[in-house]
């Protein structure tokens, strides 16, 4: 059965890769920083991990920025 990825989830995804990569964090600094795996934040990249509210918040977290930042990313 061939699965395709919700594209909200990969915009989003890609819009987090961006965030981390300026602020010149790899996914293990992220991962080292919260009670996310590794594998959990490539995944989010990837648009592969339709994510919690709570997995959100570890993420703004392990970036350093607020939610909304993660939030202000166009869908469409």
């Amino acid at each position: 059965m061939i699965q395709f990825k919700d594209r909200r989830l990969v915009i989003f995804g890609e819009h987090v890769r961006t965030l981390r990569e300026n602020l010149g964090l790899s996914p293990n600094d992220i991962a080292g920083r919260t009670s996310l795996s590794k594998s959990d934040i490539l995944s989010i990249e990837q648009g592969s991990k339709n994510l919690a509210f709570t997995t959100l918040l570890e993420l703004a977290k392990g970036l350093g920025v607020n939610p909304k930042e993660l939030l202000a990313v166009n869908l469409e």
